[in-house]
C-alpha cells in the first residue's frame, strides 16, 4: 500500500497522542488525572439543548444544508457580532458557516496558498496551524511569541524578504497555549503589516467568550480599518457554549476572501446540519445566555485563581491567564525537555499536562495546563503535582 507523502510526514495529531498515553497509564492501573484538552467538563446548557430538541423536530432542517449557511444563522450572527464587537457585517457577503473552528483552520490555508508558498504561523500555536499549512504544500515559518513581550509575534522582527513571499499569517488572541490578548493597537499594526506585505491573516478568535476580567475582554479584529480586505477571522460555538462535539462555528471577512473559502468548502463537503445551525444562532441571542456567560466565567475564575496559588506554593513559573482554559507554564531547570517531565509527571504522578514543544519550536521549557477538568480532581491534581515537586525536585 502506498501512502502520501502528507501522511507519511506528517506526525500523530498532539491531542490524539496524549490521549493515546492518558490510556496506556490507565491500562496499568495508574489512577489518571488529565489536564492536557481543553474540552469543558461542564455539559451544554439546558437552554440550547431546548432549541435543537425544536429544531431537531422541524422537517425543513432535513435536507441538504447551504453551503455557506443559511441566511437566517448568518443573520443572527451578524446581529450578535454587531452587539459583541461592535463591527457591521453583511450577512449575506460576509459570515460562512463551518464545522467547527478547527474545520476553518485547516481548510482555510488551501485557499490562500500553493505548493512552494510560505505561510506564516505564530510559535506557539495550535498545532493545526503548522499541520494545514505543510497540507497545503507550503513552507511554515515560525513567528516566535516570547514571554518579555507579552506572547505577542514582533512584526518588525520578520525579514521584510520573507513577509514578502509569504502569503498567510496565522494568529489566535485570545492564545492557545498561553492564554495572552492582543489589544486594538496590536492588531491595527498586524492589519498594516499585513496589507504592506499582501498577506491574508487568519485570526483565531475562538476563544473571545473566555475571559475573566472586563479589561480584557477580547476584540475582533474586524474592528480594524482595512481588516475585511486582508483578514478572516475564525469563531466557534465549542468554547462559548460548552459544544465542543457539536461541529459548529463560522467566519467572518470580506466578500472576497469568503468567496475563495465557499468555493474550496463547497467542493470539500455540504455544509453544517441546519438543525445545529439554527440553534446554535439563536443561543446567541437567547436571553439565559448572559446568565450562563457570567457563571461559566465565574466557574473558571475560581479554578483559575485556586490553580495559580498551588503553582505558586510549588516554585513554578507562570503569568496569571487572562483569558482561555490554559496555565502556561515553566518547566522546573532540573529537566531538559517539556516532554521528559510530562512523562515523567504521568508515570510518577498520573498527570496528564501537554509539553510545549507539541505547540512549536519555542514551545520548549513549557507545559500547558487545562482548567477544563472538575473540580475536585483539580484540587486532587494540584495536590499530587506539589507532592511530586517535593519529593522529585
Amino acid at each position: 500500500m502506498n501512502l502520501s507523502r502528507r501522511v507519511i510526514e506528517t506526525p500523530p495529531y498532539l491531542f490524539h497522542l496524549i490521549d493515546a498515553k492518558r490510556k496506556a497509564a490507565q491500562e496499568k492501573g495508574i489512577d489518571v488525572i488529565s489536564l492536557g484538552i481543553g474540552d469543558p467538563d461542564r455539559p451544554t446548557p439546558g437552554f440550547v439543548l431546548d432549541l435543537m430538541d425544536q429544531e431537531m423536530r422541524d422537517p425543513r432542517n432535513h435536507v441538504y444544508p447551504s453551503y455557506k449557511g443559511e441566511p437566517d444563522f448568518c443573520t443572527l450572527v451578524a446581529e450578535w457580532f454587531s452587539d459583541r464587537f461592535g463591527v457591521t457585517l453583511d450577512p449575506e457577503a460576509e459570515i460562512m458557516a463551518t464545522i467547527g473552528a478547527k474545520d476553518a483552520v485547516s481548510h482555510l490555508p488551501f485557499a490562500f496558498l500553493d505548493p512552494g508558498d510560505l505561510g506564516l504561523a505564530t510559535d506557539p500555536g495550535y498545532p493545526v496551524y503548522q499541520t494545514a499549512i505543510r497540507f497545503a504544500g507550503a513552507e511554515v515559518v515560525h513567528i516566535p511569541l516570547f514571554e518579555q513581550r507579552g506572547f505577542l509575534p514582533d512584526l518588525d522582527a520578520i525579514d521584510p524578504k520573507v513577509a514578502d513571499k509569504a502569503k498567510i499569517i496565522f494568529v489566535n488572541y485570545p492564545n492557545n497555549p498561553t492564554s495572552a490578548v492582543a489589544d486594538e493597537g496590536f492588531f491595527q499594526k498586524l492589519v498594516a503589516f499585513a496589507r504592506r506585505h499582501h498577506l491574508v491573516i487568519l485570526s483565531d478568535n475562538a476563544y473571545s467568550e473566555v475571559y475573566f476580567e472586563e479589561e480584557d475582554r477580547p476584540i475582533s479584529i474586524m474592528k480594524i480599518d482595512g481588516a475585511k480586505e486582508t483578514a478572516v477571522e475564525i469563531h466557534s460555538f465549542s468554547k462559548t457554549f460548552n459544544m465542543t462535539g457539536w461541529r459548529i462555528g463560522f467566519v467572518t471577512g470580506g466578500k472576497e476572501l469568503i468567496n475563495a473559502f465557499l468555493t474550496l468548502k463547497s467542493n470539500f463537503d455540504s455544509g453544517v446540519f441546519m438543525a445545529v445551525q439554527r440553534a446554535a444562532a439563536r443561543a446567541l441571542k437567547h436571553p439565559d445566555a448572559a446568565g450562563f456567560h457570567q457563571q461559566r466565567t465565574a466557574l473558571f475564575k475560581e479554578r483559575r485563581d485556586r490553580i495559580a496559588r498551588s503553582l505558586k506554593d510549588a516554585g513554578f513559573r507562570f503569568q496569571l491567564p487572562r483569558a482561555s482554559y490554559y496555565f502556561w507554564v515553566r518547566i522546573p531547570d532540573s529537566y531538559a525537555s517539556a516532554v521528559a517531565f510530562a512523562a515523567d509527571l504521568l508515570e510518577k504522578a498520573g498527570l496528564v499536562v501537554t509539553p510545549g514543544v507539541g505547540y512549536g519550536p519555542s514551545g520548549e521549557g513549557w507545559f500547558r495546563i487545562s482548567m477544563t477538568t472538575p473540580d475536585h480532581r483539580i484540587d486532587e491534581a494540584m495536590e499530587r503535582l506539589e507532592k511530586f515537586v517535593k519529593e522529585q525536585l
